[in-house]
């Protein structure tokens, strides 16, 4: 029903907008606007396409829209941002208001959606060239007329940078290779290694498993790094309460609980100066991508297409060897089915 609500809401602002649109006259020399939104895992794989962008039309006539929580990150990144309020989603005036600033101002002659799904916003870009990808889902399927170009994917299932790769090609209409999609932002960033990297969270429970396993992954990090310090980073009481536990079961070991402590910065300069990061599926986990850092994937299941399989990351599934660890507050039986001996050969391999 919430999803019903929302659905119709966006329906009626955007075709209110587009009516009144309809008496005004938009110039269409201008910038090209890119839609990049989805998350900060999203927005750094999809770092790489960026730049390629840029680099074709310009960086002073590309403007990445972006929701406001992700603004930093995107200029962070180097990229012309516009901020995108959470409530003119909603609320029709603020978003009337957004929309005929955008058009009037930035006078968009192309429209580049760079994410996996569609929603209301092409609807309301006054832009003469608008490409993105055909969205089949029942609650946005309507928005695809509003294209001037659709494309689909050729294997739904298939890794991230493939279609990433493809969203490229349709866009920049040129062949692309997978090895111009991977995003390296070393130079962005002071590489060094030291101390071991642990991101705690991530955003569902279920992909995160309990903090008595992730003590015994420690346990083995402290016996290959005896003098490395551990360095725990996160954000939000339930990250909080999770370093907490792993502090107080593992005094013996070298702890720097800085969950809650952080910039979103900070924690990328951490693990960009780490020798290991170890993570669950998370923005930090596609920063260690990008960077190139050395480390190690916790997955349910790797073969899912946001793992990424490159030689300086090693992604570690469940195995069956061992019991599964009982934990209610993180009761996923997939990923706590990670045992020691699979995190510890995992260890060795990625060394």
């Amino acid at each position: 029903m919430i999803l019903k609500k929302a659905y119709i809401r966006d329906l009626v602002n955007s075709s209110l907008i587009n009516l009144v649109f309809k008496f005004c006259k938009f110039e269409n020399n201008g910038k090209i606007l890119v839609k990049s939104m989805d998350g900060i895992g999203d927005i750094l794989v999809r770092s790489k396409l960026a730049e390629k962008i840029i680099e074709k039309y310009g960086k002073e006539n590309v403007y990445f829209l972006m929701k406001d929580h992700y603004k930093g990150l995107g200029e962070l990144l180097g990229y012309n941002v516009i901020g995108i309020p959470r409530k003119s989603e909603k609320n029709l005036f603020k978003r009337f208001k957004l929309m005929y600033e955008i058009n009037k101002v930035y006078k968009p002659k192309k429209f580049f959606n760079i994410e996996f799904g569609n929603d209301s916003i092409v609807s309301n870009i006054c832009a003469p060239e608008k490409i993105g990808i055909y969205d089949n889902t029942e609650m946005v399927r309507r928005y695809n007329k509003y294209y001037t170009k659709q494309f689909e994917f050729s294997d739904i299932n298939e890794k991230i940078l493939l279609k990433i790769k493809e969203i490229g090609e349709n866009i920049l209409d040129e062949k692309l290779s997978i090895e111009e999609i991977i995003p390296d932002l070393r130079n962005r960033y002071n590489i060094v290694e030291k101390n071991i990297v642990i991101a705690v969270g991530s955003t569902a429970r279920d992909r995160v498993c309990s903090p008595k396993l992730m003590k015994e992954y420690i346990e083995e990090l402290n016996e290959k790094y005896p003098n490395d310090e551990i360095v725990l980073v996160g954000n939000g009481e339930l990250q909080k309460k999770y370093a907490q536990y792993l502090e107080e079961n593992l005094k013996e070991i070298k702890i720097r609980n800085l969950v809650d402590k952080t910039t979103l910065n900070e924690a990328f300069e951490l693990v960009a100066q780490s020798k290991l990061f170890i993570g669950f599926e998370s923005g930090l986990y596609n920063f260690c991508f990008v960077t190139r850092k050395k480390g190690i994937g916790l997955f349910k299941d790797t073969t899912v297409p946001f793992a990424h399989n490159v030689n300086w990351i090693k992604n570690i599934g469940p195995d069956k060897v061992g019991s599964v660890i009982e934990d209610l507050e993180y009761p996923n039986k997939s990923i706590n089915g990670i045992s020691r001996e699979a995190f510890r050969r995992g260890l060795e391999e990625i060394i």
